[in-house]
């Protein structure tokens, strides 16, 4: 049995990091995401950083201030990263080796938390180098027109740590939906039909849908000026809230629910 509680982490963090789930992650969010950001900020130099649709009549507005550039590109990990802490959240289950893990780790309580933290820890990486690589190669790209790569300012960090603090919690409210759950289906049907526009749609017609995950997530990842929210901590408090609640839920069935044999 493995001893001691970062023994136990670090044991969950191998595992996690061994999955191919996690690899071809890594890969989109990172190598094909860097891609993509070069390629807009091309897009955005042939068109001209200060374009307005009197200059460029193909502009419906003007392009957005220098400190919101890249960011849009953020948005594509999104659904890679829901699908992420979905897949690692119910791969105990699909996979039948729960008791083998409990073997391991010994109590639930080991179990539960060192797999969330672990989850959060590899989430929390890959959203900041993620987004921290994003707008380097946009501002690397833009050459003498943009911001000095790893330096930006102090506002373009903030919009950094905002869409880091995004990312994360929604990986993290994916994985833990699919433990609650069981299985990987209801966090990818309930998320990532959100992240497919549907939830800023719903968000514009209905108040309350602005609480939903992936709406609350967007609005803090400086995409556009009218996207980002005025008050990014009640985003926060409410995606908080989102993962604490089913977090919690997820913990005292887990406690209580007899694996049967069936895991």
């Amino acid at each position: 049995m493995v001893t001691g509680f970062w023994q136990k982490l670090h044991s969950e963090l191998i595992k996690i990091r061994s999955t191919t789930v996690w690899k071809v992650v890594a890969i989109l969010v990172t190598a094909a995401q860097g891609f993509l950001a070069f390629v807009s900020a091309k897009q955005n130099l042939a068109v001209g950083l200060d374009a307005t649709p009197e200059t460029c009549p193909d502009l419906i507005e003007a392009m957005p201030p220098l400190a919101f550039m890249g960011f849009d590109v953020i948005l594509f990990s999104t659904i890679p990263l829901i699908v992420l802490g979905a897949v690692i959240g119910a791969a105990e289950y699909k996979q039948h080796c729960l008791r083998t893990t409990l073997l391991s780790l010994g109590k639930k309580t080991n179990v539960f938390f060192s797999k969330t933290i672990a989850l959060t820890l590899h989430a929390l990486v890959l959203a900041a180098v993620s987004v921290i690589l994003t707008i380097a190669v946009t501002h690397q790209t833009f050459g003498v027109q943009g911001l000095r790569p790893l330096i930006f300012n102090a506002e373009v960090w903030r919009y950094i740590v905002l869409s880091i603090t995004a990312l994360t919690l929604l990986t993290v409210l994916a994985y833990v939906m699919a433990f609650l759950c069981r299985s990987a289906v209801f966090p990818l049907l309930f998320l990532i039909i959100q992240a497919y526009n549907v939830g800023d749609l719903l968000a514009e017609k209905f108040f309350f849908c602005r609480l939903l995950p992936v709406s609350l997530a967007n609005r803090l990842i400086a995409s556009s000026e009218s996207m980002l929210t005025d008050h990014p901590a009640q985003n926060i408090l409410v995606l908080l809230l989102w993962v604490a609640v089913i977090g919690t839920a997820a913990y005292l069935l887990f406690r209580k629910r007899d694996l049967r044999g069936e895991y």
